[in-house]
């Protein structure tokens, strides 16, 4: 997972780990992540890791402080492993978590200032996908760079994470089984107030209005059907967002 876009950076990472392992197995999640968003980042991977078999080896390169003294780390994690920059991205997937081996990466002397996902990720991933354990990796070490999404349970505040490629606006504000069908909501952040009906699905929603459903991430998420539901909110990532039941129209907002 990376945020390197089409650029050749990710073929160049495949060919690392190929170099090393001609039989690796190397599956891209997503190399689209939006450029240096550790958040977004950090995110993907907490929702998505545990849709891939056991034992997958995750190198992750979303690293805007790459040449600096943050540490590479490797992480044993249940029966998952996880390569790449100490820079908060795995701060969501340790949470909860007993069964933790974390290890700060060898670096060889020569390796380039820019291209760490080459040089120690690539060769780290591909090491551990032979015969190396993740302690020949390097040596004992933690997690020293932490990352929180904002989520308040009092007030049902969240943030909102990132726009997709559909422009659905994705947060981390929880799904909960109390969340009403065709029921009105008020959505608020610093910028908007706007009320919008909860879906179960996009088929139910309007192409025409905004509307709330749970998202395959199970949180909720503001959507237009067969439209771009960011184009018509003033809704970016980062935002705090507030999603609450109305319980009386007349008196609301």
């Amino acid at each position: 997972m990376t945020d390197f876009g089409d650029d050749a950076y990710v073929g160049v990472i495949k060919g690392r780990i190929l170099q090393i392992n001609p039989s690796a197995k190397i599956i891209s999640l997503t190399n689209h992540i939006k450029n240096h968003d550790i958040r977004f980042g950090a995110f993907i991977l907490v929702k998505s890791y545990k849709y891939f078999p056991r034992h997958t080896i995750f190198l992750v390169v979303v690293d805007p402080g790459v040449g600096s003294r943050r540490k590479a780390v490797a992480i044993k994690k249940d029966d998952y492993y996880f390569i790449g920059p100490d820079n908060g991205i795995f701060s969501p997937i340790l949470k909860d978590s007993y069964k933790i081996l974390i290890v700060n990466l060898s670096v060889p002397s020569d390796v380039s200032n820019t291209f760490h996902g080459r040089d120690i990720f690539a060769p780290a991933a591909a090491k551990l996908s032979q015969t190396y354990s993740i302690i020949e990796l390097g040596s004992p070490g933690t997690i020293q760079t932490n990352l929180e999404f904002f989520w308040d349970p009092i007030t049902s505040t969240g943030e909102v994470i990132f726009i997709d490629h559909f422009g659905n606006i994705i947060t981390n504000l929880p799904s909960s089984k109390t969340m009403k069908y065709n029921k009105k909501y008020l959505v608020s952040t610093t910028r908007i107030k706007q009320i919008l009906e909860f879906k179960r699905s996009y088929f139910e929603g309007s192409d025409k209005i905004p509307f709330l459903l749970v998202n395959s991430f199970e949180t909720l998420e503001i959507a237009l059907r067969n439209a771009k539901a960011a184009d018509v909110l003033d809704i970016i990532p980062g935002d705090r967002i507030q999603i609450q039941l109305i319980e009386n129209e007349e008196n609301c907002c």
